[in-house]
């Protein structure tokens, strides 16, 4: 994946562009799959909306599918990095498109963040989501304990990789976090990242009754399912197409979601949760005339966090 910048930034596009082009990446994704036999099921938000919407959550801004890890594998094997014009990108440590699960990306529509009122840093393709379902312990206990793990080993990364961890002003901790940097950079990024897929794949979602993604930091414990009831694939209207969706579907929206998942949320709270900025990339040949300058929002457009790592989970 190349790098981008603001120079690659074109012309503003819509929310329905933005929906249009992340739905061709999902149904290219779906073709792929059922040629080959490959798993997949909507998830989080994006099955939220087939349940609820039959399509997008209007205020929704990605797409996010959980698939076995084992089939995530063989997607990777057998579409070589490319399906279609997309180009699959597996877990990696790098700096620019460090991820725990695999992301299809298309360079069609190109993204950045608000951050503080403005246009953040990062430029980068739109993407799917595609997070791996692992195998989780017998006991709800134990699960905790196995979630609690990754999360530290995580968050090691995140100290190796120089993400601030404390933003508050207490002296004591401001050290602690700036000692654990230094101690965790001195070991390296792939060495730590390597440690949580280790633990992550440790029970094999083949012999496991218990599975769940444990990749994402938004959904956590509360994603384990009983395999036997999950698993099973129903099809599901998605935006007018006919898409994999588990048959567990209510019961893992009700842990998701509370059980009342089906009734909208009210007006203040509909609101996208990565705030995306989004651009028409350009075509081969056309010469990049914008600056950052150009491209910054309004004052009156309101900053987020910039996290490289977060799931939707708009309701």
């Amino acid at each position: 994946m190349r790098e981008y910048d603001y120079s690659d930034l074109k012309d503003l596009a819509t929310d329905a562009d933005h929906k249009e082009h992340m739905l061709k990446v999902l149904v290219e994704f779906d073709r792929f799959c059922e040629q080959h036999g490959l798993t997949y099921y909507l998830s989080g938000g994006t099955l939220l909306g087939a349940a609820r919407h039959k399509g997008f959550i209007p205020w929704d801004d990605d797409i996010d599918v959980n698939m076995p890890r084992p089939d995530c594998e063989k997607l990777m094997e057998l579409s070589g990095g490319r399906i279609g014009e997309y180009e699959l990108v597996p877990p990696n440590p790098s700096s620019k498109y460090f991820a725990y699960h695999w992301k299809l990306y298309s360079e069609s529509i190109l993204v950045a963040k608000r951050k503080q009122g403005r246009i953040g840093s990062k430029v980068y393709p739109i993407f799917l989501d595609i997070f791996p379902i692992d195998g989780l312990p017998e006991t709800e206990e134990k699960n905790v304990e196995h979630y609690a793990e990754i999360k530290r080993r995580k968050n090691r990364v995140r100290h190796a990789r120089n993400v601030r961890r404390y933003r508050g002003r207490n002296p004591y901790r401001i050290l602690r976090n700036r000692i654990a940097s230094r101690v965790y950079r001195s070991m390296g990024v792939k060495a730590l990242f390597d440690k949580v897929i280790e633990l992550a794949t440790s029970i094999k979602y083949e012999e496991s009754d218990y599975i769940g993604v444990m990749m994402t930091n938004v959904h956590t414990t509360e994603e384990r399912v009983v395999k036997s009831e999950y698993s099973p694939v129903v099809r599901m209207e998605f935006e007018g197409h006919m898409l994999s969706c588990p048959a567990g579907y209510d019961t893992y929206l009700r842990q998701l979601y509370g059980a009342d998942y089906m009734e909208w949320l009210p007006v203040h709270k509909r609101i996208p949760r990565h705030d995306f900025v989004t651009f028409f990339s350009y075509g081969e040949g056309e010469k990049p005339a914008q600056s950052r300058e150009q491209l910054e929002p309004a004052d009156d457009e309101p900053p987020i966090t910039d996290d490289d790592e977060m799931q939707n989970g708009a309701a």
